[in-house]
């Protein structure tokens, strides 16, 4: 009896101190915060995508299980992924309506106790915000209205939007509209045209700035817009991508759904490049045309080669330096190895092997496929396989070739000292130029030209196939040369020895024994084939409708081709392959020389989708196959190259 009496004794204090534990026992939840996945947690649990992650604190005296989250009926566990901190749970939300829905959570002590916690949870769809007119990356004349629409996804609206115009260098105005109150669901414009208008030669982005009803701010940049009134600049071909490369044949161009295409000049149609491999992103990407298809690099160091209708990924990080015909060349990326690739064998041939070489490595490819390269390391250009040319203080730029003729550039820290190798293996001395950019010389049918200092400002220098030497500008500000990645050196002289090149933020032509010819602004990249000088800016080729050779008609030039031209339905008629494009080179002396005019950074522009049928009036414009007095509305369509404001490594030395 004794012992049964003890027993109850020691359960009624146990029952009597679970009781006064139970008493005391408390459970508590704070910080309930989400994310859609990409482990960036809010407090204000407003989501997008599919998925909603939750991150609870809870806590209580005599510890805490389990906790859950309820939410639309559907109830998970959440819990601690290490042995404290908070707890997490994810919700697969993808049939859930956007808008605000309750969120119910539920922590447990050891004892049944529990505390709940109610909150809201929006899942929330970005609205579509889109420039309609002029559209993306268009070329404009004049300064016409610039239309955006902002079209929020229900039950929210776009309740104020308002846009910001700015180039490189200055503010031209903004304006912000606002939903009338009790207007009916429906997208809310902006149309309003930047002051002061803008100049020739000049990019614009519209930095747009969104207030949703539910009080949610978001922002983004659409554009550019370049702004061009040359009536010398006549439309050839618009294709529905930024152009990469073209030859008299066909056009390279890559789409903004990171697609690449083919644009057969004569008939006009299309071949998409089969589906890259999944890991690149071409983005930011340059690339050149070859006989079996094209080679291309993307904006995250791979290099690809289409042949055959068929990607093949020579490198995964590296650089692809120079295309010419079959053969190619590309360095890994931290330069010490240096390849030439067939692209019909598809073999890699080594050019270069020195590993820990802090040097730069450039080269160029003659059109029969013989290979010139140089370092700043070394004195001289080495021709693979056979001999050197040059040895000259100072460090070696980028070698060019023609196939006839070799130069270089050797830099000293202040003078750039440009030599020419004939094919007869005389040494001719070009000239010195100021420190600018080391993209200094032209090749082309045995015509050389050059930079050459007059002490003040670099100038444009012409040397014949016979040996003469001609002075092309007189400007007092130093002229540089229209080049391109992949096409440095090759593209500015005519079969004539007609040199294009670039002076104040415009364009020119010059020709011994005359004044340059300015054809318009520095937008875009020039080349010569077949005689004519064209234009490339964005996703349109122009020609150049010179004084001295007019361009013949066009039948492919006309309404279809114009910037902000009204089409079929409107001036929101849908345009295929809308794309984007940087804003063009700062062509700035005092620097270090490269391979290339220095690149201020790409702004972060946003690609506008589909053209809408909101009946705007669109840009005033005239025909592309018709030129324009000034201040009309000569336009043409332009699109943007992305990524080809990618620069090469900063290449300066102590």
């Amino acid at each position: 009896m004794r012992n049964f009496r003890n027993l109850m004794s020691a359960a009624l204090a146990s029952v009597l101190s679970l009781a006064a534990a139970a008493a005391q026992a408390e459970v508590a939840i704070w910080d309930v915060m989400a994310s859609d996945g990409n482990g960036e947690f809010d407090s204000r649990l407003v989501v997008q995508g599919d998925t909603l992650v939750l991150r609870v604190s809870a806590a209580g005296t005599g510890g805490v299980y389990p906790v859950e989250a309820e939410l639309e009926g559907v109830r998970i566990e959440l819990v601690r992924p290490g042995d404290e901190g908070p707890f997490e749970g994810t919700f697969d939300i993808s049939d859930l309506a956007y808008g605000p829905h309750r969120l119910t959570i539920r922590a447990y002590d050891l004892f049944g106790d529990a505390e709940t916690v109610e909150k809201t949870v929006e899942r929330y769809a970005a609205p579509l915000i889109r420039m309609t007119s002029p559209l993306p990356s268009s070329t404009v004349a004049g300064n016409p209205r610039v239309y955006i629409q902002c079209l929020g996804t229900a039950p929210y609206e776009c309740a104020q939007l308002c846009g910001y115009f700015r180039t490189q260098t200055r503010d031209l105005g903004s304006q912000c509209f606002a939903r009338q109150a009790g207007a009916p669901p429906g997208p809310l414009w902006f149309a309003a045209a930047p002051s002061p208008a803008p100049l020739p030669g000049e990019v614009v982005t519209v930095s747009v700035s969104v207030r949703l009803s539910n009080d949610r701010e978001l922002g983004r940049t659409l554009g550019p817009l370049y702004y061009e009134s040359s009536p010398k600049l006549v439309a050839l071909h618009s294709v529905p991508g930024a152009i990469l490369d073209f030859d008299a044949t066909r056009i390279l161009f890559l789409d903004h759904y990171q697609r690449l295409g083919v644009f057969d000049r004569a008939t006009q149609e299309m071949r998409w490049a089969a589906t890259l491999p999944p890991d690149p992103s071409i983005g930011s990407s340059y690339g050149a045309l070859t006989p079996y298809g094209a080679a291309v690099q993307s904006g995250t160091g791979r290099v690809f080669v289409w042949r055959d209708g068929v990607w093949r990924k020579i490198v995964t990080t590296g650089r692809l330096d120079a295309v010419s015909g079959d053969t190619l060349v590309w360095t890994t990326d931290d330069e010490d190895r240096a390849y030439a690739h067939t692209v019909s064998t598809g073999i890699n041939t080594p050019l270069w092997n020195r590993p820990g070489t802090v040097t730069p490595f450039q080269t160029d490819i003659s059109p029969s496929g013989d290979i010139y390269y140089a370092t700043y390391e070394e004195p001289w250009i080495r021709r693979f396989g056979v001999s050197r040319l040059g040895y000259h203080p100072g460090k070696l730029q980028r070698p060019i070739t023609d196939g006839m003729n070799v130069a270089g550039r050797w830099w000293n820290g202040s003078t750039s000292s440009s030599y020419l190798f004939t094919a007869d293996g005389e040494e001719v001395f070009l000239g010195d130029s100021i420190s600018g950019n080391s993209a200094g010389l032209l090749l082309h049918a045995g015509y050389a030209g050059f930079l050459r200092s007059d002490g003040a400002a670099n100038q444009v220098w012409l040397r014949t196939p016979e040996g003469e030497m001609y002075q092309l500008s007189n400007f007092a500000a130093s002229s540089l040369f229209d080049q391109q990645k992949l096409r440095v050196g090759h593209d500015g002289i005519s079969d004539d020895g007609e040199v294009l090149f670039l002076n104040g933020g415009k364009r020119y032509i010059g020709r011994p024994g005359v004044e340059p010819e300015e054809i318009g602004s520095a937008l875009g990249h020039a080349r010569w084939v077949d005689g004519n000088a064209l234009v490339t800016i964005g996703n349109t080729l122009f020609q150049v409708v010179s004084e001295a050779a007019p361009a013949a008609p066009s039948a492919e030039t006309g309404e279809a081709l114009l910037a902000g031209a009204a089409g079929p339905d409107g001036p929101d008629a849908p345009i295929a392959g809308e794309a984007q494009e940087p804003a063009p080179a700062a062509l700035l002396p005092g620097h270090e020389p490269d391979a290339l005019p220095v690149l201020d950074d790409a702004p972060a522009l946003q690609l506008a989708g589909d053209a809408s049928s909101g009946g705007l009036p669109a840009g005033v414009g005239c025909s592309a196959g018709r030129s324009a007095a000034p201040g009309s509305g000569l336009a043409a369509l332009a699109a943007a190259i992305a990524g080809l404001a990618a620069a090469r490594r900063d290449r300066r030395r102590a």
